[in-house]
């Protein structure tokens, strides 16, 4: 699996109709709602606001799509093919219309959709896709410098920390992240263990 790198926009023009093309990074569905509501409010102008989407959710994938007025199949579904066929994960895809006075047609239609996602997704480029956890280390005051060493050195991502008598580093670690923070503490009388932080 992979993930975007940037938001990107990409603007195609097919037979006088403009379809401008955004990909965002996005890990729920409220963040999908709410980058829709916005762009429905910022095009108020446009024929129609297309948009596909997959996204993991406690390990779980959910795909959606949606043609938003357009014939069936010519819009969203391309736009999702793209997506699964990359491999994308935690991503909206959103296409906006302006229609101009030509009809494409549905191949054409379905065309327009698939290109204004495969034009963006070179623009935005992936990344390979870690699940990340949190992760709690404990460990001896005396060893305060060796920790915070190693935390640095490796840019390990810090979300919390503590030095008062029990001290603690909170870190969002990969696997290969994790097996490495275990290794490098061995044998210094540290805790490791996974934490679930509370959703803001």
């Amino acid at each position: 699996m992979y993930c975007i790198q940037s938001e990107e926009e990409y603007v195609l023009i097919e037979k006088k109709s403009k379809f401008i093309t955004r990909i965002f990074i996005v890990s729920s569905e409220e963040i999908i709602e709410n980058i829709l509501q916005k762009i429905r409010k910022n095009e108020k102008g446009a024929r129609h606001n297309c948009y596909a989407y997959r996204i993991l959710v406690d390990g779980a994938l959910i795909e959606r799509k949606n043609d938003d007025g357009e014939p069936g199949g010519t819009a969203g579904a391309p736009m999702l093919s793209v997506l699964t066929g990359e491999d994308i994960v935690n991503a909206l895809a959103v296409t906006t219309r302006y229609f101009g006075g030509i009809k494409l047609g549905t191949g054409g239609l379905a065309s327009a959709y698939k290109k204004g996602v495969v034009e963006v997704l070179k623009l935005s480029g992936k990344i390979p896709f870690a699940i990340r956890k949190v992760w709690r280390i404990k460990f001896p005051i005396s060893d305060s410098n060796f920790i915070n060493y190693i935390v640095k050195k490796n840019d390990f991502i810090t979300l919390d920390r503590n030095f008062d008598l029990e001290p603690y580093y909170d870190l969002s670690l990969d696997e290969t992240e994790e097996s490495k923070l275990k290794e490098l503490t061995k044998n210094r009388g540290c805790e490791i263990l996974e934490i679930k932080k509370d959703k803001e």
